[in-house]
């Protein structure tokens, strides 16, 4: 087994959405970095993941010059927020000329693949185990790896964990630097990939029944989210179960049987770790926070971190300027509390007009009568319609 060391500029640690798309725009600024996920790219071009580019998104993309070439078409500006069948159409109105593009979270790392791969000749080393990194306070960070050729070591002046939520970056960090900040909403979602695309307005609907979503995944398929409790397995849920209980919570009896690709059981949570940064690690995406899914916010706060990131990483490189770096946490994190409370207000709302059981006809009713300020506000429709697109 042979060994080798090298130097790079940026380690990124994790190849998923927030690293991959990081790495893009480093190596589009002529910033030299490596990224290192543990998967294969074969693996990581079918792995699923939830999320649509929101307006936000959109624009990031436009300003770095690379929203032609990574996200696709405009996404539907409307959700059907259904009350026990009872359909109404919530119009996300447009008025600055940017707009939500249809780009979900798998569509966009196969396109960020091709683009710093396969275009750009970007460094991405795949299959890859063992990484550790050392992170000490008066010295350059070190990562090291394994793969079937050897061990190897880089010597760089920044990492970057962007490998989730149980990854090594934020467990190199020493016990008592992170303070993490939990919530449990006490429930889970079944989430189901059907070969069925949603053929009107991707729906939220909730009933006495529960709660259940349809979601848009590629022209073909969409994700059913079903409330469920912590301690249901897949085995709960057989498929006659499951469209049952999609029929029953949408109201709709007509709704057909389609293939079901794969089923999760999602708990619902709420994690923010703080500060996003230790020396010269600095956290982004679902290694430093974790949104509940209802909100569909994960990805995009994923996006907001690395564009504030790379813009400080580029000014660090280029003018020797740390400042950006240093303010990097306090930066996001003000971002980050704001998704928080939408995805908890979202998330609330959604369960909470739903089965009475869960928390009381109380509940059930006031959270009923929020929905219908939706409707009834102009001033709280813009709100949402901020919140949804990322605007705020």
């Amino acid at each position: 087994m042979s060994s080798s060391r090298e130097h790079s500029k940026v380690v990124i640690i994790g190849g998923g959405v927030s690293g991959l798309t990081l790495a893009t725009f480093l190596h589009k600024s002529g910033v030299p970095c490596i990224v290192l996920e543990r998967r294969e790219r074969a693996y990581v071009e079918v792995r699923q993941r939830a999320g649509v580019v929101e307006a936000r998104g959109v624009r990031m993309f436009e300003q770095w010059g690379l929203a032609d070439k990574l996200l696709g078409g405009p996404v539907a500006q409307t959700i059907d927020y259904r009350v026990n069948g009872n359909s109404r159409i919530f119009e996300m109105g447009v008025d600055d000329g940017t707009q939500g593009r249809f780009c979900t979270q798998q569509m966009l790392v196969n396109n960020l693949l091709r683009e710093l791969i396969d275009v750009m000749a970007g460094d991405v080393r795949f299959g890859v185990a063992d990484i550790a990194l050392r992170n000490d306070k008066d010295s350059r960070p070190q990562v090291t790896y394994a793969d079937a050729g050897g061990s190897h070591v880089i010597d760089c002046e920044h990492v970057v964990g962007c490998d989730g939520n149980l990854g090594v970056s934020r467990a190199s960090i020493p016990d008592g630097v992170l303070h993490t900040t939990t919530h449990e909403f006490g429930y889970a979602w079944l989430a189901a990939l059907v070969e069925a695309p949603v053929t009107g307005h991707p729906i939220m609907a909730v009933s006495d029944h529960g709660f259940a979503a349809q979601l848009p995944r590629g022209p073909h398929r969409s994700r059913y989210y079903l409330q469920c409790t912590l301690g249901d397995r897949i085995e709960d849920w057989p498929d006659e179960r499951l469209w049952d209980e999609i029929r029953l919570r949408m109201g709709d009896a007509a709704i057909g049987i389609a293939q079901v690709h794969d089923k999760d059981i999602i708990a619902l949570r709420s994690v923010v770790h703080a500060p996003m940064q230790y020396g010269n690690l600095f956290l982004a995406g679902d290694a430093a926070h974790l949104v509940p899914p209802t909100g569909a916010k994960g990805m995009n706060l994923a996006l907001h971190d690395v564009d504030v990131l790379a813009r400080a990483l580029v000014r660090a490189a280029v003018d020797g300027d740390r400042s950006m770096l240093d303010a990097y946490s306090d930066t996001c994190l003000p971002h980050v509390w704001k998704y928080q409370e939408f995805s908890a207000w979202m998330t609330d709302t959604m369960h909470d007009a739903g089965d009475p059981a869960l928390h009381g006809e109380f509940r059930q009713a006031i959270a009923r009568a929020r929905l219908d300020t939706l409707f009834e506000s102009p001033l709280a429709g813009r709100l949402h319609i901020e919140f949804q697109r990322g605007m705020v």
